[in-house]
């Protein structure tokens, strides 16, 4: 490759996140325009609507990170974050994410739709943002459990090709809206072999020290 297409090829990449955010702010703003003309004719439209906007904040802000940041590459990439990912790709079945944590996020969402319903102002986006941060937590536990193929069919397939076969694909995990969109979703629904389920879901084996430990 000569130094001109590579420029041309760094270019392209710089310029991917760029067209993301464009992309987004091209339904955010027209979004939000609405809202506020709604707000004088009806406060249940603009409740339930800056809800909505809040939640579909944090879907596209989820897959920002995961595709830019996660699997990224520059400096960032030794950030612990980053680190953290790469290992859970390499053990699927060990999430950071304890259950008392993510009660405590269910919690929060409960008290974030609460306050935004007594004080009925622009509150209820930040509800919105708290409420689809809660339900990636809770997703993504889901997405690495088995029976979950029966009620996310297409998340959860696309979830076991980002961790198996396309690790620079199949980016969102509580929607798949913004793969579609982006185009970072496979061409074809290729098979999932019972080698990679294996890997998916099989526990990791601790030492026997570590066994009688506990």
């Amino acid at each position: 490759m000569n130094y001109y297409s590579f420029m041309i090829l760094r270019y392209k990449k710089a310029m991917q996140p760029v067209r993301c955010v464009a992309a987004f702010l091209s339904i955010l703003i027209p979004l939000l325009l609405f809202l506020i003309i709604s707000r004088s004719y009806s406060s249940a439209i603009f409740q339930a609507g800056l809800l909505f906007t809040g939640w579909l904040t944090w879907t596209f802000t989820e897959y920002m990170l995961h595709r830019f940041r996660d699997h990224g590459h520059g400096d960032h990439a030794r950030n612990k974050t980053v680190q953290m990912h790469h290992y859970h790709h390499s053990h699927p079945t060990e999430i950071e994410i304890s259950g008392k944590q993510r009660a405590g996020l269910l919690l929060l969402s409960v008290a974030s739709l609460g306050i935004s319903y007594w004080l009925q102002n622009y509150f209820t986006f930040i509800a919105g943002v708290v409420l689809g941060f809660t339900w990636f937590i809770f997703m993504h536990y889901l997405l690495h459990q088995k029976w979950s193929v029966k009620f996310f069919p297409l998340l959860h397939r696309n979830h076991i090709y980002h961790h198996c076969k396309f690790p620079d694909s199949c980016h969102g995990i509580s929607v798949v809206w913004w793969d579609f969109l982006f185009r970072t979703i496979p061409k074809k629904n290729l098979p999932i072999s019972e080698k990679i389920l294996a890997f998916y879901y099989k526990k990791r084996q601790l030492p026997l020290t570590a066994k009688k430990s506990h």
